[in-house]
């Protein structure tokens, strides 16, 4: 298997998790029964993303492109999560300025990363934290504004219940504060049921639903970008500042909607590359 940006590439990671046969098997039979999970209608009230439910599952938040919910036999599935980050030296449960969740060096690879937040969250949490393995590492190829993004599937050990879980995950751009997201899709479930729970949970994935500019919105940087210079209103100002002002406003707008639309394609739709259009293609 090839490696790159601390992702080892592995055809079909989101089956995995069946742990069957052959992987190109898995991939094959899971997406068809994700396709025939009955699934109900689900929209969080202030209209920002939309997802389906199974029978038996129950919606725990919905709000600001967030949706958690929770299955019958102790599965856990969140959509759009995101843990903001600061750049600097990582310590589990460290205490961090209001709206941040952690502290971790942005060069960390993208693995490791998703360590890091899932047991400082445990720790933080006061639950035991857990030893996290890799079964299987995707990374994404997207335009530069998304940063690293990937697909993964993983065992966690150490805490009451062995499980497993499989999702992906975005580490956004660090701003000018120093500050970035980390954005994941991310179902869990108990070891002993995470094959039978797999078509469930891409079912899931796959109906997961942003409007644009709520996607936008999730995706702009944590600290909002110095205003763009406006022009003196007076005489003095000139066409040609004018244009340079519309332009740099419409090419900004034009990276908002690029990244937007590819993060849609690719970390939440997982359309094949030749279906991508060039923009996607980074």
């Amino acid at each position: 298997m090839a490696k790159k940006n601390g992702f080892l590439v592995h055809v079909g990671v989101m089956m995995a998790v069946a742990g069957v046969v052959s992987v190109p098997l898995a991939a094959q039979g899971t997406a068809g029964a994700a396709s025939a999970v009955p699934l109900q209608p689900y929209t969080a009230p202030d209209q920002s993303a939309s997802a389906g439910v199974p029978s038996g599952w129950k919606v725990t938040q919905g709000q600001g492109t967030y949706i958690q919910m929770t299955g019958p036999q102790g599965e856990n599935l969140s959509l759009g999560i995101a843990y903001i980050a600061h750049n600097g030296g990582y310590a589990a449960g460290q205490r961090v300025p209001a709206g941040v969740d952690l502290v971790m060096p942005y060069s960390t690879k993208l693995t490791d990363k998703l360590v890091l937040i899932l047991q400082n969250g445990a720790k933080l949490a006061g639950k035991p934290i857990p030893q996290i393995a890799f079964q299987t590492a995707l990374p994404l190829q997207l335009p530069a504004q998304l940063g690293q993004c990937g697909r993964f599937v993983i065992s966690l050990t150490g805490g009451s219940t062995p499980s497993k879980a499989m999702g992906a995950i975005c580490s956004l751009p660090v701003d000018s504060a120093g500050f970035y997201k980390n954005i994941l899709l991310i179902g869990f479930a108990p070891a002993s049921v995470a094959a039978q729970d797999a078509p469930t949970v891409q079912a899931v994935f796959a109906s997961y639903k942003v409007p644009t500019a709520m996607l936008e919105r999730k995706l702009a940087p944590f600290t909002a970008p110095p205003a763009a210079a406006q022009a003196p209103a007076n005489a003095a100002t000139t066409a040609a500042e004018t244009q340079a002002i519309l332009k740099a406003t419409a090419n900004a707008q034009k990276v908002s909607d690029v990244g937007a639309e590819c993060f849609d394609l690719e970390v939440l739709r997982e359309t094949p590359d030749r279906l991508l259009p060039p923009e996607c293609r980074q």
